[in-house]
């Protein structure tokens, strides 16, 4: 089945929203005795957008705006919380109703922003025009599951808005299957085993850069000179591990990148 959403557009703008069904991933959830499983057919689809216009009247270089994200249908809980997700934390839309509606809210808005500037800027003479020529793109699609529990959603946001360089985020979510749960920091890491892991999480970053302690891996690379190690929210469930992931920004300047930190997932004590 293909749902096309057009009511909310304007036809001369020319945008293509649809949302595609993909093969139904099969997964177990566990029973509500602990013991029994039973099969859960989840049955994903893509909400896409794509707009892509001259920046300036008559001009060759264009400023594209993208969306490809993967949502769940049907009205369960888990579906229910990943739109929530995706609505209100990775397209910052809360206040609408749906995730197509807040797909266009946000490429119109960003849209509006661009026409009247770029226009402003745009120099057909200009003989590097072509750094006018913005992007915006947010991707979002469910990970290869490592549990039969959990769900694992990865969006990025991939744009460009003039200057040296564009910004890069990559975001994780985690969800239990059964309750639909958005997972933080504190469901996934025991009480009283906090320091234990930043320490972990210390001596990986160390061993992965050579580095003889944090003072040295700053000096080398930048890492904690914008921030120290805290346990963030972003993170990814690998079955007995976890994967900690600090943007841009975060912790370290631009130039150290993203900056993931995988160890073993700590155990209840």
């Amino acid at each position: 089945m293909i749902y096309t959403i057009f009511g909310t557009l304007n036809a001369s703008q020319m945008k293509k929203l649809l949302i595609f069904p993909l093969v139904a991933l099969a997964c177990a959830c566990t029973g509500g005795n602990g013991t029994e499983t039973e099969q859960t057919s989840l049955e994903w689809g893509t909400a896409k957008l794509c707009i892509e216009r001259p920046i300036a009247p008559d001009a060759k270089e264009c400023y594209h705006i993208e969306f490809n994200l993967d949502t769940l249908g049907g009205d369960g809980v888990l579906a229910g919380q990943l739109s929530t997700v995706v609505r209100d934390s990775i397209l910052r839309e809360p206040v609408r109703a749906t995730v197509c509606e807040a797909m266009t809210a946000v490429a119109d808005s960003i849209e509006s922003d661009w026409k009247q500037q770029l226009a402003e800027l745009y120099d057909p003479e200009y003989e590097y025009k072509d750094l006018f020529q913005y992007y915006y793109k947010v991707d979002g699609h469910a990970l290869e599951p490592s549990s039969d529990s959990i769900l694992s959603y990865m969006s990025s946001t991939d744009c460009y808005l003039g200057g040296a360089h564009g910004s890069y985020v990559v975001a994780y979510y985690n969800f239990n299957k059964k309750s639909g749960k958005l997972l933080g920091i504190k469901d996934v890491i025991p009480v009283g085993t906090e320091t234990l892991v930043l320490k972990a999480m210390e001596m990986k970053l160390c061993k992965d850069w050579g580095a003889l302690d944090l003072t040295d891996l700053q000096e080398k690379t930048g890492i904690t000179m914008l921030g120290d190690l805290y346990l963030t929210n972003n993170f990814l469930l690998k079955g007995d591990s976890i994967e900690f992931l600090f943007n841009q920004y975060e912790i370290a300047p631009y130039a150290a990148g993203l900056i993931g930190i995988t160890i073993p997932l700590p155990a209840n004590q």
